[in-house]
């Protein structure tokens, strides 16, 4: 089946994968916390938008659709584990393309990583996560609210607290290893 940009329906699925799937693990793994099922989500997101959408052309935004889908998935997991159980990055089985040659070269990025959840976790859900929507995901404001269907000024207000507490955080933190 040929879509109207001359694509076939498997090309356009590729593309879409290519530009989104690093994200929506992302997305997905900040609301899992496993590895493995984030996996299985986004597959799963991407199998359904395959088979359900005739013409992927039709979808007007793809990327809130496939954030809706994986926000949507992600609490059907949810009622079915009833438990959340969080995977350090450091301790998850990553696939072959990211074994020890990747990993050795991005330790700074990982660690740094590690840091930031660790000061995410210490704010409340709902400014951690648009916090890591709006920094790790380059969203704007309009997509979040979008994609967790909340008022723009909700999402503003919870970034903004939510930066504030981290900056209280980052000195703190600072003055404790540094004894100031």
């Amino acid at each position: 089946m040929e879509l109207a940009n001359g694509r076939s329906k498997l090309e356009e699925l590729e593309r879409v994968i290519t530009e989104f799937q690093d994200q929506l693990f992302r997305f997905a793994f900040f609301r899992t916390g496993t590895f493995a099922d984030s996996q299985d989500i986004v597959q799963d997101v991407f199998i359904k938008l395959y088979h359900e959408n005739n013409n992927l052309d039709s979808i007007k935004n793809i990327k809130h659709y496939l954030y809706r889908s994986i926000a949507n998935a992600c609490v059907d997991y949810h009622r079915k584990s009833k438990k959340l159980k969080f995977e350090s990055i450091d301790t998850a089985t990553l696939p072959g393309h990211m074994q020890e040659r990747e990993i050795s070269e991005n330790l700074i990025q990982i660690e740094e990583y590690n840091r930031l959840e660790r000061l995410l976790a210490e704010l409340p859900e709902e400014q951690a996560e648009i916090i890591r929507l709006r920094v790790f995901d380059n969203l704007s404001f309009v997509e979040i609210a979008s994609i967790l269907e909340i008022p723009v000024t909700t999402i503003k207000s919870r970034f903004k607290y939510g930066i504030d507490k981290l900056k209280v955080g980052i000195t703190t933190s600072k003055e404790v290893n540094y004894g100031l």
